[in-house]
């Protein structure tokens, strides 16, 4: 008896073979089950989008399915997406090449079975979901499961066939299945592997610390409690021994903004004990807010940062405001071109991340684009600078200008990719 017969029971063959060799592999090969989550997860959801009658390019990503509107939308739980996520990025880590620890497949295992039963009670495949028995996992392969090379779901697949017609086009969120996994691993396993994405490998001993590591539970002295410690849920430490960021993870079930001054008090201890304050993270797994340190409000951000990013971020600590505004007359030199560019100058120096200028065809975009280019580099604002349009000719016209009006600066060849916006970062 394995967690996902009741597919076989319901006549999905195609997606209980994949789920069960994810099952069935679990324990023994860990990248295989992960693979074939994976492949049940597309599976699924390209079933959705047959049923809704939607085309589905042949090489669309697994991505691009999850994200797009209509997967969204059907799901309609945040919850429940981050499930369908964790699914993809481990099941995408076992096909490429990347170590899948039996920890990652078990969970990957687990949300899939949740997902996948969200998904079929919503469509009136069953009535009530039986919890996942982590006891039924086998600890090594006990059937032989041959799963397709492809995933192919047709008009005439029985997924598509079977399902309620008026369930398929239901707008209300499915309904998130319970599972017995603890609120506090389920949490760490999410940020274990947003660690992991940006190149992060997390150490396992608590209270260790290594340079270029992730470090769990590390203690810090000067805490405003009785024993005048505290513990940081994660340290990332860099090369040189130093800590560049600082992580506190609440629980799931709240908002991270509750740890915000907790994690301001251990990157202040941690500032005293080392001498430099590091980045400030604040998460309860499904959202991460960051503080910088470089005067910007906190915000939401959906991926960590690698070492040498956070790196920079505490270099541009020593970025002083804006102050030689001067623009070259070889460049623009129309009053209302150089208004703007001052313009937005005093704008990034008064704590904004973005900003925009809209001029119209023929007012000189791109040669406003290369003086603000010259105005952020010679005030030490940028080191790289990425120009984007809608089409090739103007991306190639634009590198020539630059290439022109700014001799001395360093300018790749323009991609033969066409671009769908214009702007600088």
């Amino acid at each position: 008896m394995r967690n996902f017969d009741y597919l076989r029971e319901l006549g999905l063959t195609d997606l209980h073979n994949f789920c069960s060799a994810a099952e069935e592999m679990q324990v023994s090969n860990p990248d295989l089950s992960a693979i074939s989550a994976r492949k049940a997860l597309e599976y699924i959801v390209r079933a959705l989008y047959v049923m809704k009658n939607i085309d589905v390019p042949e090489r669309v990503s697994l991505f691009e399915l999850v994200d797009g509107e209509v997967f969204r939308e059907y799901i309609g739980d945040e919850r429940v997406m981050k499930a369908v996520h964790y699914v993809r990025k481990v099941g995408n880590n076992g096909a490429h090449g990347k170590h899948v620890s039996s920890g990652e497949s078990f969970f990957c295992l687990l949300n899939l079975y949740n997902v996948v039963a969200a998904i079929l009670h919503k469509l009136m495949f069953i009535k009530e979901v039986v919890p996942f028995d982590r006891n039924l996992i086998p600890n090594s392969p006990q059937a032989s499961v041959i799963t397709p090379a492809t995933v192919t779901v047709t008009p005439t697949s029985t997924i598509v066939e079977a399902a309620d017609k008026e369930a398929v086009e239901d707008k209300n969120p499915v309904v998130e299945v319970a599972s017995d996994i603890s609120e506090a691993e389920t949490r760490k396993l999410y940020i274990d592997l947003m660690l992991k994405e940006a190149g992060w490998d997390v150490l396992d001993t608590e209270g260790a610390i290594q340079p270029s590591k992730a470090c769990i539970e590390v203690e810090v002295e000067g805490m405003p409690n009785a024993e005048g410690k505290g513990y940081c849920d994660y340290v990332l430490f860099g090369s040189n021994g130093l800590p560049l960021a600082v992580i506190e993870a609440k629980r799931t079930s709240v908002s991270p903004v509750k740890g915000k001054h907790q994690a301001e008090l251990y990157a202040d201890c941690l500032e005293k004990r080392y001498g430099v304050k590091p980045v400030i993270y604040y998460t309860n797994g499904f959202e991460t807010n960051i503080i910088d340190g470089l005067g910007y409000p906190p915000r939401r951000l959906y991926a960590f940062h690698t070492e040498g990013d956070l790196e920079l971020l505490i270099q541009k600590r020593k970025r002083h405001d804006i102050t030689d505004f001067s623009v070259k007359d070889s460049i623009t030199d129309r009053h209302y071109q150089k208004m703007a560019i001052k313009s937005v100058c005093e704008h990034f120096n008064t704590k904004h991340r973005r900003g925009l200028l809209v001029m119209a065809t023929g007012t000189g975009k791109t040669r406003v684009a290369i003086s603000l280019v010259d105005v952020l580099t010679r005030n030490g604002w940028v080191k790289n600078v990425l120009f984007l349009a809608d089409r090739i000719p103007l991306v190639s016209q634009a590198h020539k200008n630059f290439v022109k009006l700014l001799p001395h600066t360093t300018i790749s060849t323009p991609t033969r990719k066409p671009s769908v916006s214009v702007g600088l970062t």
